[in-house]
C-alpha cells in the first residue's frame, strides 16, 4: 500500500505525532528517506522538494510517499483530518 501527500515543510509532518523519523538524504539532491514508526501503523517513506532541481524554481512543497501494509489507512485518515490532500494506492 502507498500513501501519497504534500506538505509545505518537514515540521508540519514530523512534529505532528504521525511517527515520521530517521530522515536522511538519498543519492539525488533534495530527496530524503526515513521510517514511519507509530503504534497504529509503520512503514518507510521517501520525500522530495517538488521541482527543486529540475526547473531551477523555488520548491514550494514536499511530495511524500509512504509504503507499508494496510494499517497505513490509519495514517491516511489522520493526515486527511489535519487538512492534507491524500491519495492511497495499492501496490
Amino acid at each position: 500500500m502507498k500513501v501519497i501527500f504534500r506538505s509545505r515543510d518537514f515540521a508540519s509532518v514530523e512534529s505532528a505525532g504521525y511517527g515520521f523519523n530517521h530522515r536522511r538524504p538519498m543519492s539525488s539532491p533534495w530527496h530524503y528517506q526515513g521510517r514511519v514508526q507509530h503504534r497504529n501503523w509503520q512503514g518507510t517513506y521517501e520525500c522530495f522538494w517538488d521541482n527543486a532541481s529540475d526547473t531551477g524554481k523555488n520548491a514550494v512543497e514536499l511530495l511524500w510517499t509512504v509504503r507499508g501494509d494496510a494499517r497505513l489507512f490509519g495514517l491516511a485518515a489522520a493526515l486527511k483530518s489535519q487538512g492534507f490532500s491524500v491519495d492511497v494506492e495499492q501496490e
